[in-house]
């Protein structure tokens, strides 16, 4: 990469990297290094989506009257409903750790060659997917029961967010024109 020297509003100068070099980043020409690294995080990524729907799966079953008993109870297994400290306990937590996960994937993603229309697609899905992953549990625990469907929306979206996060990376740095033994720009 080639710097320059950026000169700030007191006067002193300051090593500023330049935007034209940092623009023309393809994954297929990065060190095998970086391949390594943004692999294993896209990667355990992956595998964190994983453990999310195994756990969806132990406490929902993957079913609407499942996701229903979990947020607002169920009289006939004697369920409890979330209460507002539960929901507000597992928003706080997830509010903080999906975004930047999405960001992080996101940013995976814009490196890619991908079109820019796509980019747009995927960055969308992914934060739409947040978006409603955050505000779902309220939705279904306090509104109407029927918003539990909107979780299949929020799955779809968050999924193929991720799958294209991922995949279109780890496509164009071990399988396009790239591999091991590569060289950095």
């Amino acid at each position: 990469m080639v710097a320059s020297c950026c000169e700030r509003p007191d006067g002193s100068t300051i090593l500023c990297a330049s935007r034209r070099k940092l623009g023309s980043f393809q994954y297929r020409h990065a060190s095998t290094s970086v391949k390594i690294l943004a692999s294993g995080f896209l990667m355990l990524a992956l595998a964190g989506l994983g453990v999310v729907l195994l756990q969806i799966y132990v406490k929902t079953g993957l079913t609407t009257q499942g996701t229903l008993a979990h947020y607002r109870g169920d009289e006939a297994t004697l369920q409890t409903a979330m209460g507002f400290g539960e929901l507000v306990e597992v928003t706080h937590a997830h509010a903080f750790t999906m975004p930047l996960l999405a960001l992080a994937l996101g940013c995976a993603f814009l490196l890619t060659e991908t079109s820019e229309r796509v980019k747009r697609v995927v960055v969308s899905a992914l934060l739409a997917g947040v978006g409603l992953e955050l505000i779902l549990p309220w939705v279904v625990r306090y509104g109407s029961p029927w918003s539990v469907h909107l979780f299949n929306l929020a799955g779809i979206l968050l999924a193929g967010g991720i799958f294209a996060a991922v995949g279109v990376p780890l496509y164009e740095m071990w399988i396009s024109n790239g591999g091991v033994g590569t060289k950095a720009l």
